[in-house]
């Protein structure tokens, strides 16, 4: 029989037995077997024709060629197998052994019972063939001296099979017994001397730290395939890889075995003619718990390939996928990962510094707008602070007066922009309609800038002068301005202007010795947004900070009469809420409804907004019956009842029909629309106090910072902190955890700015849905960032610590020490020239590391460690000590380019992206409050009020020509106004 025919049968009889197990598996569970799947596979690449016999040929090519495919990858596959036995060949040395175990050695004293037993019976068997000879010798000699005639001696004696007569126990135990003791003495004293000789003597006194067993690992983290197919659950993070025995499998272990760029795509490209790519190689096991995880490795160290990648990639294929913050400098993972995501139902989002023209919208101040709107002023009060604690506070401190001019710039700025969002009250409430776009931090560094450097003379009364006169002063315009809103609020009071006098005062900028000061300290942290690029990107905003974690979101607002100065009945009671879905049966009649979501409880605050976070999926037509009767609430609300009606709005195309998503291909969820069915009487609700934000995507932001913008850095961090603090608050009120878990995957995390208090982000973030995970180049560098009592704490707080690879020494002892020591036995042998053949062997039990720091610097392309801090329980519900766990040969992480090519691809561009901005094109001076104007108009305003015109308006700047919308929410009722 040739060679190839040889090989060929050896082929299809693998690939018989892979048919075979995987018919009987999936014959359980009700699935066609994966050879009939794939030959689906291959018969719907064939382009049909009109021609039947052609399209018949072109089926048996597309088969031949498949075939032909698969015949290849297993030939190339099992010849690098079989080179890299060969030494010439495999360059790679043996690491990680260092203790030379004997041949023989015994390590309980279960050994010695054994060996005692066994040898009790080689004694037995050897008494028995002794006493038979023994005996049958007696018989000889008797024999011979009293008859005196020769007796021959039985040779079958000495035959074998007398080791099993054990008659002779019975018919001569006066020899047998005897002989039976003696040997049995000897066999338990040579037990003794061999179990002392080769006992184990090492019981771990130095050390007993060992690294988990795949075995292990197994047991407690949750098994899915590599690639292709959706997993069950929430996402995780992968801490470990093995290949499956198929096709696939064997090829990339030859992959991980030979890594070469040209043989990696020749096998890539007969992967994807053989049609395998979408099965299968292996199995990643995550851990689906809630965790922070910190992995450091260095600069090419295959942190982005190895883990980077295919943890994006496992994190978006969850059935219940997590939101993404992705920091990504060069916006690469962005280009790679937008079409598979987009088809895994993601809205992606990307926040470029790169093309700031090509980038969603980001004002910081959009979440105080929305709060203010509602009358929040203490949390205007704190989101405004957070916005200004981000800018100014430093991570680290560093001595000096560096806190008191921190606490002046905060002070200072606060007052700017509390200031800005009073105005824009006042100026709404006399038909300024696009007067919220005018609170950006663009406007507070211009009033800063246009007001604080200049001054004006007054009179005793505070009024104006052209010229100097006598007993007059000169005042900072910036201080004149807000001496003017402290007596504007003593005619017209208002909590927002109140609150900007206050932290106006406390800013020291009214003082002159130190107003220079603090100006440069001001100015210093926001300087940036003085470009225009800056400018226009935070004046707009179109990224939905709490809909990461809180998708789906019902805002009503509940008033008993329209003057905001009486009280509202409904402020701080409790409402319930159920959701029906209304059924019909065949004939179009009215069934029971059905009850989606039963007697959801949410709290009312001071204004009579309620905030109901929907976990569930709602259906395209609903209702929803909301009742006070509680016995917290109020006599006077208790009998109230409303109905809402809701109903999904989905994009329409030129012709009227659907809008379908071409990745997806399901329809284009605009928004919902809400109606009021019934309401008490006399109760002020309409369909404009409702805002229902509805969304069933993830999200996946990615964040484009490149490393030579790094003044850009202060954006990035202040926006992390309000996606963070935005849902955390959102979460304690709704339900104490987000209905969406929140992963921030931080590439080069040392790079981005410090973010602020994120010791705290991190203890906090796992019980409330958020997920961190970090990726260093050295743990100093978070010290170099944040200081060594906060880069503790980050490690303290993360339940996954790895090391891919590092060239900081100090990194690698840190890890080798966390490590632990085993203990291993030391063999010194001593010779004698006269004693050669009795050489003296002394052993002792020394300590060694697991790791030494130089193993740890020299692991290779896919190697890493992971110390596991938490990890209490495996699958099964077992208790279990969480050792170390070491990637390496089986478990290794394979690279991206080896099994992900189809999941991430390289020929996408931004071009084919194409990201719409809202600000793009946006015109400054249209959003502009003119300072230098707008405090003559002030001036002019508050005078009138002195005068006792209470009733006279608030001036106005001049509107824009088109309004547009400011929020996401604003836009999402635009288009629904729009297909409505």
């Amino acid at each position: 029989m040739s060679v190839p025919i040889l090989i060929l049968l050896i082929v299809l009889g693998y690939l018989g037995y892979l048919y075979w197990s995987n018919r009987e598996r999936n014959v359980r569970r009700k699935k066609d077997p994966v050879l009939l799947e794939w030959c689906e596979k291959v018969l719907e690449s064939v382009d049909e024709t009109g021609n039947v016999a052609l399209n018949v040929l072109l089926k048996i090519r597309a088969f031949v060629i498949a075939i032909v495919n698969v015949l290849g990858i297993l030939l190339i596959a099992a010849s690098v197998h079989a080179l890299n036995k060969v030494p010439w060949w495999n360059r790679k040395r043996k690491k990680f052994h260092k203790e030379v175990k004997p041949k023989i050695r015994f390590k309980t004293w279960r050994s010695f019972v054994l060996m005692c037993v066994v040898f009790d019976i080689l004694a037995t068997l050897l008494t028995c063939y002794l006493t038979g000879i023994f005996r049958e010798a007696i018989d000889t000699a008797i024999n011979f001296s009293v008859v005196g005639e020769g007796h021959q001696f039985d040779l079958t004696y000495l035959y074998f099979e007398r080791l099993f007569d054990f008659s002779v126990f019975v018919e001569t135990p006066i020899l047998a017994i005897p002989i039976e003791v003696v040997l049995c003495a000897f066999a338990t004293k040579a037990s003794w001397v061999n179990w002392q000789q080769y006992r184990d003597y090492n019981n771990n006194e130095a050390g007993d730290d060992q690294f988990a067993t795949l075995k292990e690992i197994k047991h407690q983290y949750v098994a899915i395939p590599d690639r292709a197919k959706k997993y069950k659950g929430v996402s995780g993070v992968p801490v470990a890889h093995t290949k499956a025995k198929n096709i696939q499998g064997f090829q990339l272990s030859a992959l991980m075995l030979y890594n070469n760029k040209k043989f990696a795509k020749v096998m890539g490209e007969m992967e994807e003619k053989a049609r395998l790519s979408g099965y299968k190689a292996g199995y990643y096991y995550i851990e689906q718990q809630t965790i922070n995880v910190l992995l450091v490795g260095t600069t090419r160290s295959g942190k982005g390939e190895a883990w980077v990648n295919s943890s994006i990639e496992v994190i978006t294929r969850a059935e219940d996928p997590s939101s993404l913050v992705v920091a990504d400098p060069k916006l690469e993972l962005n280009q790679m990962t937008y079409k598979t995501l987009r088809k895994r139902g993601y809205d992606v989002q990307v926040m470029s510094f790169k093309d700031m023209d090509f980038s969603m919208s980001y004002n910081p101040f959009a979440l105080a707008i929305e709060a203010a709107k509602k009358g929040y002023y203490e949390k205007v009060q704190a989101l405004v602070n957070s916005v200004s604690e981000a800018i100014y506070r430093s991570s680290k401190r560093t001595g000096g007066n560096q806190e008191y001019f921190e606490n002046t710039s905060i002070s200072l700025f606060n007052a700017i922009a509390i200031a800005l969002i009073d105005r824009a009250v006042e100026a709404m409430q006399a038909g300024e309609d696009d007067a919220w776009d005018t609170v950006t931090i663009r406007n507070v560094v211009t009033m800063l800038t246009e007001l604080g450097t200049e001054d004006v003379w007054v009179n005793s009364e505070n009024k104006t002068l052209t010229e100097p006169e006598e007993g007059a002063i000169k005042k900072n315009k910036l201080t004149f301005y807000f001496d003017k809103l402290r007596e504007a609020n003593e005619k017209k009071y208002s909590k927002f202007r109140e609150m900007a006098d206050i932290n106006y005062r406390t800013s020291d900028f009214a003082g002159g010795e130190t107003r220079g000061t603090v100006y440069s300290s001001m100015l210093a942290g926001i300087n940036l947004f003085l470009q225009d690029n800056i400018a226009r990107l935070t004046s707009k905003n179109t990224i939905d900070l709490e809909s990461f974690g809180n998708p789906r979101r019902l805002t009503i607002q509940f008033r008993s009469n329209s003057n905001v100065d009486l009280p509202n009945d409904y402020a701080f009671q409790r409402v319930t809420l159920n959701f029906y879905e209304d059924r019909y049966d065949r004939r179009g009649r009215k069934q029971k409804p059905k009850l989606l979501i039963k007697n959801a409880r949410a709290m009312l605050d001071e204004a009579g907004y309620m905030t109901y976070v929907v976990k569930e999926k709602l259906p395209d037509n609903f209702k929803i019956v909301a009742t006070f009767k509680d016995e917290i609430n109020n006599a006077v609300v208790q009998d109230h009842r409303y109905r809402f009606e809701g109903e999904k709005v989905y994009a329409r195309n030129k012709k009227g029909g659907f809008k379908y998503d071409k990745y997806t291909k399901q329809k284009e969820l605009v928004g919902v629309d809400m109606n009021v069915l019934k309401k008490p009487k006399q109760v002020l609700l309409e369909k404009e106090n409702i805002d229902f934000v509805y969304s069933e995507k993830p999200i996946a932001l990615f964040i484009g910072l490149p490393p030579n913008k790094k003044e850009y850095g202060s954006l990035v961090a202040l926006m992390v902190d309000q996606l963070f603090n935005a849902n955390f608050d959102l979460a304690l009120a709704a339900g104490r955890k987000n209905v969406r878990r929140i992963q921030f995957l931080f590439d080069e995390f040392a790079n981005l700015p410090a973010i602020p208090d994120i010791a705290r982000k991190l203890s906090l973030a796992l019980g409330n849905n958020f997920q961190f995970m970090m990726f260093v180049q050295s743990l100093s560098q978070l010290v170099e960032l944040y200081g060594k009592e906060v880069a503790d704490t980050i490690i303290g707080n993360c339940s996954i610590l790895g090391l891919i690879k590092t060239n900081s020494d100090e990194t690698n002892v840190k890890f080798s020490k966390m490590l632990g020591k085993k203990t291993i036995t030391e063999r010194n042998k001593a010779t004698n020239p006269l004693k050669e053949a009795d050489p003296h062997i002394n052993e002792r039990g020394i300590a060694q590391d697991l790791m030494t720091p130089t193993q740890l610097a020299t692991m290779e392309a896919g190697e890493a460690v992971l110390i596991r801090s938490v990890k209490a329980y495996d699958l099964q519900g077992h208790k279990v000590t969480n050792d170390p766990i070491r990637l390496m040969g089986e478990t290794e992480m394979p690279m991206r380019y080896m099994l992900l090519k189809e999941e991430f691809d390289q020929e996408t561009t931004m071009a084919d992206i194409a990201v719409k901005a809202e600000h793009s094109g946006l015109d400054l001076s249209e959003i502009s409050i003119a300072p230098r104007k707008t405090i003559v108009s002030l001036e002019k305003w508050v005078n009138e009020l002195k005068d006792g015109k209470l009733d006279s308006p608030f001036p106005m700047r001049p509107t824009r020509k088109k309004k547009p919308a400011q929020n996401v929410s604003d836009l999402k009722k635009e288009m629904i106004s729009k297909v409505g």
